[in-house]
């Protein structure tokens, strides 16, 4: 089964963001962030199960190599749903609220 990558709106203003932040301090570094999340969403698409789940929604947690930041994702049907990219610096409460992490 081929899985269709759908970013949510969230996620979208994430990559946004994180892509200007770093465009700001290097001429070139937001592109190669969008370079890498590609990449990681090309290989989510093949692999979607690689990442271990981050709670009891199904949410998967897949962290970019070169950027503090990870792609919380879910399989749902035909689609792998982007849901957020987050900064690793980010309050851990904050993102066990948004994706539902339960301990136990």
């Amino acid at each position: 089964m081929s899985l269709r990558i759908v970013i949510t709106a969230p996620a979208r203003v994430e990559i946004a963001q994180a892509v200007t932040y770093y465009e700001e301090q290097r001429p070139s570094a937001g592109v190669k962030f969008w370079i890498e999340f590609k990449n990681l969403a090309k290989r989510l698409k093949t692999f979607p199960e690689l990442y271990s789940r981050f709670g009891k929604r199904g949410i998967r947690k897949a962290p970019m190599h070169n950027y503090p930041h990870a792609v919380y994702y879910r399989i749902a049907g035909d689609e792998l749903r982007i849901l957020g990219v987050v900064h690793g610096a980010t309050d851990p409460k904050t993102t066990k609220a948004r994706f539902g992490k339960f301990s136990g």
